[in-house]
């Protein structure tokens, strides 16, 4: 695919879109999605932003990574300066028109289950078994007992694979 071929199939995914050749803006069910390709090196790059993390702390990055390992499939998180994104990066020469559909989903599903399940779709890969994310919230805190509650003490049970939120705050 090309950046113009790519400019002709746009319309046909979002919605308000406006742009120019190599750049566009627009919305997939009502979330803001903007579109770059660049034809001389051989690249696009479809993205969401998310929201503003205030603090990035270690738990916040594990749970990040640890998505985009197993269930952020084709699109994945990606922070630019304090701004968490949903973001798809795919070479355009090898990009075919019935991938964009998929390409488009994925990075707004992303969106809208970060902090649930942080998935792009329903799909999740497991390396190992009981490989599962356990999220702990404040909420989820507050309702154990605080700090002295059940904190994954490792036992196979279902209180322990709760998923919650994930520290950032929408825009």
């Amino acid at each position: 695919m090309t950046t113009q071929a790519m400019g002709k199939l746009l319309d046909s995914y979002l919605t308000d879109l406006e742009g120019q050749p190599g750049f566009w803006r627009g919305a997939r069910n009502e979330v803001p999605v903007f579109v770059f390709s660049d034809d001389s090196h051989d690249r696009m790059r479809i993205m969401a932003p998310i929201g503003v993390v205030e603090e990035l702390d270690a738990d916040l990055l594990h749970v990040l990574l640890q998505a985009n390992y197993d269930r952020a499939l084709d699109a994945r998180y990606a922070m630019r300066g304090n701004e968490l994104w949903s973001v798809v990066v795919h070479p355009l020469a090898t990009l075919a028109t019935d991938d964009l559909p998929s390409l488009f989903d994925q990075v707004v599903t992303l969106v809208k289950n970060t902090g649930s399940t942080f998935a792009s779709t329903e799909l999740v890969f497991r390396s190992f078994p009981g490989d599962d994310i356990v999220i702990e919230t404040e909420d989820d805190e507050e309702s154990s007992g605080g700090e002295n509650g059940d904190e994954g003490d490792g036992e196979d049970d279902e209180s322990d694979e709760r998923e919650g939120g994930a520290g950032a705050s929408e825009r």
